[in-house]
């Protein structure tokens, strides 16, 4: 390989790893990126369009996925290429028109990991533009390539998707929102509208709580009620106070005792599942479970402990498992 080829090759590579990067952390927080993908359908007005937001998400991560992974392999590279010129002539095109109206909005390039400015976002896909041009201007005919190159990049994306599923029915391996664990709750962060019609900030914020956030309350199945009610008592058994939070506003005398109204956004910041479980204590966020997964055991861990020896333990567990993920997946691609 000639020193031309060779900085074609590493252009390439660069460019797909910013895009397997951004693409993965988006695949671990699914609601956020709905959250985004939300925002984005408002600001085109097309907010009809927001029950598809999830599964938008899926498509364009999913897509930024294998496009990154295929560019880092080499693989397809005949046709990928136009595909990654399409995705951020897209992506580029549409930074500009935000940069232009600065609209109140995160870009979502990467989750929650890291926020851009508009200007940031554009300047990152111009950057995106100029490295697709090193590595693919003048276009040269891409000769006969090994079949091992789409094999790695097919299991590659079957990971990929795998992980998605999981980080969907679970909850994200790292905790990015403004509601991380380890987060002190102050008057207003999580605000409870009662059945009196009065805000009851402070009930997280005495003793333990164990805090169940309703954000979609009209996509819980009877299951998803059953694990909730469970989670409830359990909560009394071991003396903690449940508190039910729902995004859906009924009338005031229509919400049922210990349950309280809440702000949508600020509910799938706190918990990404719908109807998921979060620990506090004297105000605290310590532990986090999705719905259907909260166990006696971990419960009883969770209040028994320290709390900061708690939100570090998992702290930790969640950037080694992410990082050994990420290293593994761009070292199988590189081989």
């Amino acid at each position: 390989m000639n020193a031309s080829s060779f900085f074609r090759r590493l252009a390439a590579v660069f460019f797909g790893l910013v895009l397997l990067a951004g693409g993965l952390l988006k695949l671990m927080d699914p609601i956020g990126s709905q959250l985004v993908i939300e925002s984005y359908l408002n600001f085109c007005h097309l907010s009809f369009l927001r029950f598809a937001s999830i599964h938008i998400a899926f498509f364009f991560n999913l897509l930024e996925c294998f496009v990154g992974a295929a560019l880092i392999s080499g693989a397809w590279t005949s046709w990928i290429r136009w595909v990654a010129l399409g995705l951020m002539s897209f992506f580029t095109l549409l930074t500009l028109l935000l940069l232009i109206i600065n609209p109140v909005m995160d870009c979502g390039c990467f989750g929650e990991a890291i926020h851009l400015t508009h200007l940031q976002s554009f300047l990152k896909n111009v950057v995106l533009m100029l490295l697709w041009v090193a590595a693919f201007v003048p276009t040269k005919k891409v000769g006969r390539q090994h079949i091992r190159r789409p094999i790695i990049v097919g299991v590659t994306f079957a990971i990929l998707v795998a992980f998605s599923i999981m980080s969907y029915r679970h909850l994200p391996l790292l905790d990015l929102t403004d509601l991380r664990t380890g987060t002190e709750l102050s008057e207003g962060r999580v605000s409870l509208r009662g059945a009196d019609g009065e805000y009851h900030d402070e009930v997280a914020m005495k003793g333990g709580v164990l805090l169940i956030s309703v954000y979609e309350p009209s996509a819980l199945s009877r299951r998803d009620r059953e694990h909730i009610g469970r989670a409830v008592d359990l909560a009394r058994e071991l003396g903690l106070q449940p508190v039910v939070a729902s995004a859906w506003a009924p009338k005031p005398e229509d919400i049922p005792e210990g349950a309280y109204i809440a702000d949508r956004k600020t509910l799938m910041s706190l918990n990404r599942s719908n109807g998921g479980i979060t620990y506090i204590t004297d105000g605290q966020i310590v532990r986090k479970w999705s719905n259907g997964h909260l166990r006696r055991s971990s419960l009883e861990r969770a209040i028994a402990a320290d709390p900061t020896d708690v939100v570090a333990g998992n702290i930790v567990k969640g950037r080694l498992t992410f990082g050994t993920l990420s290293v593994m997946l761009f070292v199988l691609l590189l081989i």
